[in-house]
């Protein structure tokens, strides 16, 4: 008998899938784009077409439920127990620019904490789902972080934007810099949920991110935690769903966060 979590994965999952085959459908166009909050953080009308894809599937699957998306905002409920969070294309720089590193995120959560996740890379095809209890896959395989010794790790960062705090932004290139020198590189793909997917698969040995988006990483955190990293986060102001994060395989943790966490 299909368990409560699993229901809850499969709708995850379906929503993901629905929300990637809009974006494919209108990835050759020529998308109109707004600015945000910087330069590299845009909207497009294709981010509000998925964006109210996923709404529409959960909501009919879930009445009741909480939402919480990057457009659109907090969607109220009446269920308590249960809050998803939606970021229906992240890595819209990419996506505009027709570079295919891009992705649905999707995940419940309960109590706070992240339970369930799914990241859809349509253009790859790259499915990434996980639960508590259950485990985590990619495209029905089942994945886990593969340990290494941290220089012959390759790593990966996701910037703040220059409004918040910009007095510590040299400590974020300082931390870049020091990263990228000590080991087998440091990127930046575009797309924090690509970032976790990656480690949890044993591609990257870590990431990090001050400043991002809960929605960037909600489901990415379940993902990678389930594949056996080691996960801290917080917020840094809940009022506007900002966090920050750190990740790792286990045995390149101490050495990303001497680097990237504030001192104690």
């Amino acid at each position: 008998m299909i368990s409560e979590r699993e229901k809850t994965l499969e709708l995850a999952m379906k929503a993901a899938v629905s929300a990637g085959s809009l974006l494919l459908e209108y990835s050759g166009d020529r998308v109109k784009t707004s600015p945000k909050e910087s330069l590299r953080d845009i909207v497009t009308e294709v981010d509000m077409y998925a964006e109210k894809k996923v709404i529409s599937i959960l909501r009919k699957a879930d009445p009741g439920c909480q939402i919480l998306t990057e457009e659109t905002g907090r969607l109220t409920g009446t269920r308590g127990d249960k809050l998803w969070i939606v970021d229906a294309l992240d890595g819209t720089v990419n996506y505009v620019n027709h570079i295919p590193l891009y992705n649905v995120s999707i995940s419940c959560v309960e109590k706070g904490n992240p339970v369930v996740g799914v990241i859809y890379n349509p253009v790859l095809g790259d499915l990434y789902y996980g639960a508590e209890g259950y485990g985590v896959y990619r495209n029905h395989v089942r994945i886990k972080v593969k340990d290494g010794v941290p220089g012959e790790c390759l790593f990966a960062a996701a910037f703040s934007g220059k409004k918040y705090d910009p007095a510590s932004r040299s400590e974020e290139f300082l931390a870049f810099e020091k990263v990228n020198d000590t080991s087998r590189g440091c990127l930046r793909t575009g797309s924090a949920s690509l970032n976790l997917s990656y480690v949890a698969e044993g591609r990257l040995g870590g990431c990090w991110g001050k400043a991002n988006k809960i929605w960037d990483i909600a489901a990415g955190i379940i993902i990678a935690n389930l594949a056996g990293a080691h996960v801290e986060y917080h917020y840094l102001n809940p009022e506007k769903s900002l966090v920050s994060y750190a990740v790792a395989v286990p045995s390149a943790w101490d050495y990303l966060s001497g680097i990237v966490l504030p001192r104690k």
